[in-house]
């Protein structure tokens, strides 16, 4: 199958939250894109039963495919490996989790008949989701400030988990991209800045489920703030 749009699914220990995510995009993309889509499912060091779960899924589901590999790559690494492997014209990436659903992925592909990249928006209007925590919502909002300053970056949400980009985008920023793990989108953002490419950012539903989730902020933020001035010297370069 020549898929026109393909969905890449990083997924790392999702045993129990792959499955209904994989059966949403499968169903919403059949009567959107029927017969020309593809899920790819990057399993990214699992050592749980993930494979176990996206098997049973594709073995009704043509549709899904995956790739493994067994060392973890980081998020930024696992969605490299499967934008590699993406066979479509289009592309979106999108969490494991479901916290944004496939209606609002299908907004972002939408928007690439007129732009580059698509990215979502969760905190338009400022409407964060009760569900998190203080300390979550104030590294949220202080990081989110640093980037804007610090990389330029005029966008509202760099890390949100859904993303469309035209392969032939992708293509073009692929070999400047380093960082592996969550300051990928940061790394893919910047350079599609510097490269001229046009980007839409449109707000997206999003609910946040804290149980099961792999993002720690007293870990990932420091990381991340860190891959900035990576980011940085690397575009001064």
């Amino acid at each position: 199958m020549t898929a026109l749009l393909s969905i890449v699914i990083p997924a790392y220990n999702e045993q129990e939250r792959i499955r209904p995510t994989l059966e949403e995009y499968v169903e919403h993309f059949r009567g959107s894109h029927p017969g020309e889509f593809e899920i790819v499912v990057v399993l990214n060091g699992c050592r749980d039963n993930t494979r176990g779960v996206v098997e049973d899924v594709a073995a009704s589901a043509s549709e899904v495919r995956l790739a493994e590999f067994t060392a973890p790559l980081g998020k930024g690494g696992a969605l490299r490996e499967g934008l590699a492997l993406a066979e479509g014209s289009l592309i979106v990436f999108v969490d494991a989790d479901n916290m944004v659903r496939a209606p609002e992925a299908a907004k972002l592909v939408d928007a690439l008949e007129t732009h580059d990249i698509a990215i979502g928006d969760r905190f338009h209007g400022e409407d964060e989701n009760e569900s998190k925590t203080r300390l979550r919502r104030f590294v949220s909002q202080a990081s989110r400030l640093w980037v804007r300053r610090f990389l330029s970056l005029p966008h509202s949400d760099t890390q949100c988990g859904a993303k469309a980009l035209r392969a032939e985008a992708w293509r073009t920023i692929a070999p400047h991209i380093r960082e592996n793990g969550w300051a990928f989108d940061l790394d893919l953002l910047a350079h599609a800045g510097r490269l001229g490419c046009s980007v839409a950012e449109l707000p997206v539903r999003w609910q946040h489920i804290a149980e099961g989730s792999k993002v720690q902020a007293w870990r990932d933020a420091p990381a991340t703030f860190l891959a900035t001035f990576r980011i940085r010297w690397r575009m001064r370069r």
